[in-house]
């Protein structure tokens, strides 16, 4: 990819001049993982909703073409490691289901202004639906290998003593609070209409008439949540004042330690929460803090490692890039 195509094409789509030709000059093969191409037109596609917002703000043409290559060349290394991961998930045995890629696909249209600017988009880049399908469904593949072995290094850390006391003090700032509470969570999405709202919220009132009987939460969480902390048990952490939406907020009034909270409404779904414990302003004493200092360091000696393992797969995997 030259900083002479992509100005000319970052000045066409300024313009607003015809997919036709737009789509000429974002052919073309700009990397290669093995024998598996990264074309051009995949990048503008996978960019697609950061040039639709950029061609929104742009000031001029000069400054449009600058962002837009910022977002191609970020485009250009995360499909290089999709294609990396994709290959690693298939022989892992990784499937995924259709109701995901759907899904997934939804979340994308949604961030163009409307379904004709992403079939627009989808021109453009000379793919059909069924293409960029099938693009979706390698991603989330890749995805899940990327998140598997993250989770598997994550474990394997050792993190001593040591590592966690030193970091309580070179962080002191971090472990100064105000009033807060610990929190889980299980949450049921639902569309707009009357009856996906309906039936979310039975979901959840059977789920809270079953804890009323003595079963886990962290237990049903892992199992009925279809919230990104759902692996953890549905554990959320601690939150304080402003950082959950006004009504999950509010519902959390007055719950004590070890309490539910009733099931609550919000534009995305329906929510139970757990109060685990609640705390006073002042600041978390190292006894308290280690069980939070212990996963951030987990995380950062997880992610080293997993750094490491794509930087070997990156040289067995002979990555070329044609710029």
């Amino acid at each position: 990819m030259t900083r002479l195509s992509l100005a000319l094409f970052a000045g066409i789509m300024l313009l607003g001049t015809s997919a036709a030709v737009a789509a000429v000059l974002v052919d073309g093969v700009v990397a290669s993982v093995g024998t598996e191409p990264i074309l051009q037109s995949e990048l503008v596609q996978d960019a697609g909703p950061a040039i639709q917002e950029l061609r929104k703000s742009a000031k001029s043409q000069e400054v449009f073409a600058v962002e837009v290559e910022k977002a191609l060349r970020s485009a250009l290394d995360q499909a290089i490691e999709y294609q990396i991961l994709y290959q690693e998930a298939k022989t892992a045995g990784i499937k995924v289901p259709d109701d995901d890629v759907e899904k997934r696909m939804g979340t994308i249209k949604k961030q163009y202004d409307s379904s004709e600017a992403f079939q627009k988009a989808l021109e453009e880049a000379g793919r059909t639906v069924s293409e960029f399908r099938e693009r979706i469904k390698r991603q989330i593949m890749a995805m899940s290998m990327s998140i598997g072995k993250r989770r598997e290094f994550e474990k394997q850390a050792v993190v001593s003593e040591s590592d966690m006391a030193q970091y309580y003090q070179d962080h002191p700032g971090d472990f100064v609070h105000p009033s807060r509470v610990e929190v889980r969570r299980i949450f049921i999405a639902a569309e707009k209409d009357k009856k996906s709202r309906k039936e979310a919220k039975a979901k959840l009132e059977a789920i809270r008439d079953e804890m009323a009987l003595g079963s886990n939460f962290a237990e049903l969480a892992k199992a009925r949540s279809q919230g990104p902390e759902a692996a953890e048990g549905g554990l959320v952490g601690w939150v304080k004042k402003g950082d959950l939406v006004p009504e999950l907020e509010k519902a959390l009034d007055g719950v004590d330690a070890g309490k539910l909270s009733p099931v609550v409404e919000t534009e995305y779904g329906f929510t139970l929460m757990k109060v685990e414990a609640r705390e006073a302003e002042g600041t978390t004493s190292y006894e308290q803090a280690r069980k939070e200092i212990e996963p951030i360091l987990r995380k950062k000696v997880g992610e080293e490692h997993y750094q490491k393992w794509m930087g070997g797969l990156r040289k067995r995997s002979n990555v070329r890039i044609f710029m």
